[in-house]
């Protein structure tokens, strides 16, 4: 009896909890005002609850609730602070690039609801801040020699409103001045339309107006600027980096005193005083005190260094704004702005709240009590993270780490920036597994990190919620071989329920569009039994499932894959005998012909191509057979060698094969000239019984090509007489004029895509009566030398008569010296005597070897006559004689001084020494 008073309690408390609902509410943005009064309410959340004693807290843990102050009994949200948008952004509470949103997270709680309501406040701008120049006159000089169109840049207003509470326009009042233009369009400047003349007019005062606000709101704000036109120095200094565009750099707040940020670097092309440059703080920076007390700006090299520590929590971001001038008289500054961001340290480590839903039981903030038929996804905590360090540093992460040899059964989802919600991801069941563990690390994203650890219980109250379960154990996808055994056993089924007396049915489950009740059944031992042989052609896949059913109407299934292994059961087979491919000449090699492709009706069987044994020597070389079929040649094919390949191809899937029988055709390209066999010069013997009848000669030409791209037209060029002509096949019609006819000939084919020709200069036909006077022809011709053959044999042979005569010279040259020489000698050696007994006494003593030379009455030896002698006596007779008549002319006998002969007597070693 005690027992069941239990359950009822137990029954009713569940009841109970799961009538309290919990929810997570987002309302819209909420507009307030900057310049909203202390106390102005805001929004009051008791109107969008339902009746209920409510109680409200906020959850936020940020500095924004300092701002704002909370009714806990109404809800009321009212003015705490004054709302200054520009002090919101400047301390990164907000976000002010688009909007400057504040979020506050409050907790709502009754008797019966548990709620998280976000509320966004978006803080409106006002145009509260008067726009101002940082000078009440700006004094700007410029060269005379500027061109035309050149901007000089203007100061511009500042104003720390939004759009279009900010400056929106800019103006000259009073301008009378025609030489220049304002634009600002990009940036507030004057442009020079009209030539400047100093002489003319050397100095130009501006009134110059920035315009804020709404056009019904307009109000503005001006300074003067005073523009002096310079005859010299008319280069500004120019910073290295993109002067239109902030340079921003990024410093942490515990970077120590005389840290060099940067060294902002000028370029003035002056020389002298007008290119020294001189940096420094610009008057609108010079008015900020902070910027002057922490950064020290160095006026000879522009590097800025701290004086102070920084501190984001006090300022977060600087503006500096460095004014580069030389110092050349009427020197233009030019400016740079250098944007310093402070970086915030890490300091502060992160902190963890949570609270739970009404039908959670949370104890001690670490142990958790839920239903073990809880719905997968609902929340059973909910966690909120702050950390009071902004950016980086404040920005907190979370993660859920679940405990070593348990699967996470929760996840983590994030709701808003800083709440999570902890939800169930699986089913949980109790009888599997009771208990379940977890930590949840919460840590933020500075350097160095800071962190905390919560661990969790996570206890499982037992509903009656347990169906069937399948063996896990076994895998329930079955290979079978096709042509299987009918009526045959694949595998029994097993399968438990954890529940208490529970009896569990097996039934097989069917798509509607597949039936297959004629192939599977279950018999009473729950062994799967395939009914009918199976074929891997028709199906090689059936996919159905098994269905588990207890008493209390729990149902589990499993799926059931069913893979015929394909048998190599089919023949590979061709679906012709014969294939013919064809491929033009002179392609390169490795060219694709096309694909071999054989039927097999089994899928999984691979098919290997080769070429048949007895074609593979005299096909090897020339075609190349991948084993997918593929086709591929492997030289450039020439159809005048080679016109068609003939060989079998054979498919083999290691158990089956079939031939085909490959037939390549050699497509013919128009790649040979025409030649022409007629020889030139040729000779025509003309029979004079048809001397009236014109000569016709054809032409004997030939082109390997075929068809078109072998037909040849035969043209005729500079005939030597207008009584020739040719047609276009080659047929040379002549009047039987006996004569030698030359001309030029021309023969072209007739291809398609590009035609060949070839020509033959100076063809030469002889007309003759017969062939004695051809053979004629044939050797004049032979004989005949062209203009510049004939020139070459010329130098040839004069040359080598240039040189035959220089030898003879030099020869002579050399006979001369030499008889100089002896006779030298012999008008030394011995004296002068009667000449007639010597030259007998020596005539006769060596008439065999003795050599005579005479010379005529002259000092010089103007002429000379060699008189060789021989052995026999007739000879030696008849050259006394001559000797003595020559003696017995001269007027004298005896040898006087002017007229005189020498007698020389000379051995046949001179003689071979001038051979």
């Amino acid at each position: 009896m005690s027992c069941s008073w239990l359950w009822l309690i137990v029954y009713l408390f569940f009841i109970f909890i799961t009538s309290i609902q919990s929810r997570y509410i987002r309302l819209p943005s909420v507009n307030c005002s900057e310049l909203s009064p202390i106390g102005t309410p805001i929004t009051q959340l008791l109107n969008i609850l339902p009746s209920s004693n409510w109680g409200f807290t906020f959850l936020t843990r940020t500095s924004v609730i300092s701002y704002f102050l909370l009714d806990d009994i109404k809800g009321t949200i009212t003015v705490k602070r004054p709302l200054d948008r520009e002090d919101l952004c400047r301390l990164g509470i907000c976000s002010c690039f688009n909007e400057c949103i504040l979020k506050l997270e409050i907790n709502a709680l009754s008797d019966i609801y548990t709620h998280i309501i976000y509320v966004p406040i978006l803080i409106l701008d006002e145009n509260d801040n008067f726009c101002y120049f940082s000078n009440d006159i700006y004094y700007l000089n410029i060269s005379e020699s500027v061109r035309l169109n050149t901007r000089i840049i203007l100061p511009i207003a500042h104003d720390p409103d939004q759009t279009p509470n900010n400056v929106q326009s800019y103006s000259i009042v009073s301008n009378n001045y025609t030489e220049f233009r304002l634009d600002y369009q990009i940036r507030p400047s004057l442009i020079i339309i009209e030539p400047l003349d100093r002489e003319l007019h050397d100095k130009y005062l501006f009134n110059f107006c920035a315009y804020e606000g709404i056009d019904n709101q307009k109000r503005s704000c001006c300074t003067k600027i005073l523009l002096t036109i310079t005859d010299i120095n008319d280069n500004s200094p120019i910073f290295q980096h993109n002067q239109q565009t902030p340079l921003i750099i990024k410093i942490s707040e515990l970077s120590p005193i005389h840290t060099e940020l940067i060294q902002m670097k000028a370029f003035d092309p002056d020389d002298g005083l007008n290119g020294q440059i001189k940096y420094t703080f610009s008057k609108w920076t010079q008015n900020d005190v902070t910027i002057n007390k922490i950064f020290h700006l160095n006026s000879q090299n522009g590097s800025i260094t701290l004086l102070k520590q920084l501190d984001y929590e006090e300022r977060n971001n600087y503006e500096l704004q460095i004014q580069a001038k030389d110092l050349g008289l009427n020197a233009i500054p030019t400016y740079a702005t250098v944007i310093v961001e402070v970086i915030d340290e890490n300091d502060w480590p992160p902190e963890l709240f949570t609270f739970t839903p009404a039908d959670v039981q949370l104890i001690n903030n670490s142990i958790i009590y839920i239903l073990e038929n809880i719905s997968v996804g609902t929340p059973i905590l909910y966690l909120t993270v702050s950390d009071r360090d902004s950016g980086e540093n404040g920005r907190v992460s979370i993660e859920l780490i679940p405990s070593m040899n348990q699967t996470s059964v929760v996840q983590l989802e994030k709701v808003s920036d800083n709440t999570y919600a902890l939800k169930t991801i699986i089913q949980l069941d109790r009888e599997q597994n009771s208990y379940y563990s977890f930590t949840l690390f919460v840590y933020d994203h500075g350097e160095p990190k800071q962190s905390i650890r919560n661990l969790f219980e996570l206890h499982l109250i037992d509903v009656n919620d347990c169906s069937p379960i399948f063996d896990n154990s076994t895998n329930y996808s079955f290979y079978i071989n096709e042509n299987n055994k009918e009526n045959f056993p694949i595998h029994t089924i097993k399968v438990d329920d954890f529940d208490e007396h529970d009896h569990v049915t097996l039934q097989l489950k069917f798509d509607s569009e597949q039936n297959y009740n004629d192939l599977f059944k279950l018999n009473e031992q729950n062994q799967l039994i395939i009914l009918k042989s199976l074929d891997y052609e028709q199906q090689s896949l059936y996919q159905f499932s098994i269905q588990a059913e207890d008493t209390f109407g729990h149902q589990t299934s499993i799926s059931i894959l069913i893979h015929v292994n394909d048998l190599n059961d089919n023949p590979v087979q061709f679906l012709t005998n014969f294939t013919q491919f064809q491929i033009e000449e002179n392609q390169n090699n490795q060219t694709y012909l096309g694909h071999i492709q054989a039927e097999d009706k089994d899928k999984n069987t691979t098919v290997i191509y080769t070429i048949d044994s007895n074609d593979n020597k005299q096909i090897t070389n020339f075609i190349e057979l991948k084993s997918n079929g593929n086709l591929y040649t492997k030289i450039s094919f020439d159809r005048e060698q080679l016109n068609r390949l003939q060989f079998y191809i054979i498919a083999n899937d290691s158990y089956y094969t079939d031939k085909i029988l490959i037939e390549i055709l050699i497509l013919d390209q128009n790649d040979n000239k025409p030649i022409l066999k007629s020889k030139s010069p040729y000779c025509y013997i003309y029979n004079t019984t048809n001397s009236n009848q014109t000569i016709e000669i054809q032409l004997d030409g030939y082109d390997p090509d075929e068809n078109e791209n072998g037909n040849i037209i035969y043209s005729l060029k500079n005939p030597s007489s207008k009584g020739i002509r040719i047609l276009s096949n080659g047929l040379l019609i002549i009047e039987p004029i006996f004569q030698e006819y030359k001309f030029d000939i021309y023969l072209t084919d007739r291809g398609k895509f590009k035609s060949l020709s070839s020509s033959y200069e100076n063809f030469i036909v002889y007309i003759v009566y017969d062939e004695f006077e051809c053979q004629n022809y044939s050797l004049i011709s032979s004989l005949e030398l062209d203009q510049r053959t004939f020139i070459y044999f010329l130098s040839i042979i004069l040359i080598s008569l240039a040189c035959f005569i220089i030898i003879i010279l030099f020869i002579c040259c050399c006979i001369y010296y030499r008889q100089r020489q002896i006779r030298l000698k012999s008008s030394n050696n011995k004296p002068i005597t009667n000449l007639t007994p010597s030259f007998s006494s020596s005539l006769n003593d060596d008439a065999e070897n003795d050599t005579l030379l005479i010379s005529s009455p002259s000092p010089q030896f103007t002429a000379m006559t060699t008189i060789s002698t021989s052995t026999t006596t007739t000879n030696d007779s008849n050259r006394l004689t001559t000797f003595t008549d020559r003696l017995s002319n001269n007027k004298s006998s005896s040898l006087s001084s002017s007229s005189s002969s020498t007698y020389v007597k000379m051995s046949r070693s001179f003689e071979d020494e001038i051979l």
